[in-house]
């Protein structure tokens, strides 16, 4: 469901029509029409999500009963998206075609940016056939925050620092998304990862034991030149990534470089929904206060 809870919408509609009640040979037919929409600073629901400041201009053209389309590209605005994740200023053209026999239109979608963990995720653009999927595009990441990123995934006792830049592969399918080969990388020169172990302290004498805890010391202070992640995510809502991290705890004298290659796995869509909870508690608080 959708509600708007702010902002203005409106609109205006010239028709033009062959035929009329003095015509005893055929109905009123609709032979031409424009329609001129209008949103602007809107602010509502959507399912899980709180939209707020969407702003667009469409002005569409309707030539005969079967044809409805925009003569040029228009902007959508967006101040922000809460969905457990903030996205923030984003932006896009985009151009709709419609022939009324097709269940949906068609949407041309160009420059598309936004705001998000701290950098920017931008794409070329893609056209969206919502009646002929699967469609793809490329999302590139920019000036990513590892810092905001840990801070989302909510894993206690990790701390980092560095900047990510990457490459996102994305197809869009009629049961959901799917990320094959995505790159992130921690531009120069790196940054810092610190892990302290919220487990009780390793004390045994195994050569596992003792590289275990070989391990959670180099990660208390670990100093990274490299981190590369293979990203992978399927329809499924599963998150795959496969990282290689390389550096050194300057604590840790007389060790040599250290190169770890860690994997995890995350199902996005039970993270977001624990995030949208922490945001629905706030959002309850700051609204019986009266600061939304």
């Amino acid at each position: 469901s959708t509600d708007v809870v702010d902002g203005t919408f409106s609109g205006t509609v010239e028709a033009s029509w062959s035929g009329g009640l003095g015509d005893s040979s055929s109905g009123m037919k609709l032979t031409s029409a424009a329609v001129e929409m209008v949103g602007n600073t809107l602010s509502g629901y959507h399912a899980d999500y709180l939209v707020k400041g969407l702003s667009t201009k469409m002005a569409l053209r309707m030539d005969g009963p079967d044809s409805v389309s925009m003569s040029q590209p228009t902007s959508l605005l967006v101040t922000s998206i809460r969905s457990g994740l903030d996205i923030s200023n984003l932006g896009a053209l985009y151009q709709i075609r419609w022939r009324m026999p097709d269940a949906w239109p068609v949407i041309d979608i160009k420059d598309f940016q936004c705001d998000v963990l701290g950098g920017k995720v931008t794409s070329p653009g893609l056209v969206v056939e919502l009646n002929k999927p699967p469609f793809s595009t490329t999302f590139s990441l920019h000036n990513l925050d590892l810092a905001k990123i840990l801070s989302v995934e909510q894993q206690r006792g990790l701390q980092g620092t560095g900047i990510l830049n990457g490459t996102v592969p994305t197809t869009f399918t009629s049961n959901g998304v799917v990320v094959t080969d995505g790159v992130v990388e921690a531009q120069p020169p790196g940054g810092i990862l610190r892990y302290i172990s919220t487990s009780t302290s390793v004390t045994g004498t195994a050569e596992s034991d003792r590289q275990l805890q070989f391990v959670e010391q180099a990660l208390n202070n670990f100093h990274y030149s490299l981190l590369r992640v293979g990203i992978r995510y399927g329809e499924t809502g599963m998150l795959d990534l496969s990282a290689r991290l390389e550096g050194k705890n300057p604590d840790l004298k007389n060790t040599p470089p250290i190169h770890f290659n860690l994997t995890v796995q995350e199902h996005i869509p039970t993270l977001l929904k624990s995030l949208r909870l922490v945001e629905d508690i706030q959002g309850a608080i700051e609204r019986k206060y009266g600061r939304l």
